[in-house]
């Protein structure tokens, strides 16, 4: 089957153009709604694996079907389990030549690597906190899993720039513009001044 995989990659339908990866929340409303008094989410595989498969096909869908990055010609995905249960899929998508990101305006309109504006949308930057940003590692907490000789082994914080680079090692390298001291919740963040969503 991998080696099938690999073959219609490679010759019919060329190389993948986006890696995306969906990751399950243990606590997604659909998820804890449907405990029980004390049970908890990794008690019950069956309502997490349940949620997460209508999850994934809603992204499917919307990936494809949608089309929110243009019109995939391809697509492979694979489901694994992280070590404490929960599931997480990586999804290969090979697009159309109309469709295929070309350029740092082309990589700007699908990916930011700042924080939105809580001005703009305090929920999404609520979230996002949360859920998407390293940290804190380093000097700040050198006990951190990703500290390696006092230093992150991930290569945080990023280093802030004005313009997305589109290749740097064959990835590109995104845009991280200035930035303002701004408090979500009893945590003070950094939040760009004219964030992209």
């Amino acid at each position: 089957m991998q080696q099938n995989s690999q073959d219609a990659m490679a010759r019919k339908f060329g190389r993948p153009d986006l890696f995306v990866t969906f990751t399950c929340n243990p606590s997604w409303p659909e998820i804890l709604n449907t405990m029980q008094s004390r049970e908890r989410p990794e008690n019950r595989p069956d309502i997490v694996v349940r949620v997460f498969k209508m999850k994934l096909s809603e992204l499917l869908d919307n990936l494809i079907k949608r089309k929110v990055f243009g019109c995939v010609t391809s697509y492979i995905y694979v489901i694994e389990f992280q070590k404490r249960g929960l599931p997480h899929c990586h999804i290969l998508l090979t697009l159309d030549s109309s469709s295929k990101i070309r350029t740092q305006d082309d990589i700007d309109k699908f990916v930011s690597a700042e924080l939105p504006n809580i001005n703009v949308n305090r929920r999404l930057c609520e979230i996002v906190t949360k859920c998407m940003v390293h940290g804190p590692c380093g000097i700040i907490n050198p006990n951190a899993p990703c500290v390696k000789d006092g230093e992150c082994s991930k290569q945080f914080p990023k280093a802030f720039r004005e313009e997305t680079e589109e290749n740097v090692n064959g990835s590109p390298v995104y845009k991280r513009r200035c930035i303002e001291s701004v408090r979500v919740g009893k945590y003070c963040i950094d939040s760009p001044l004219d964030s992209t969503i």
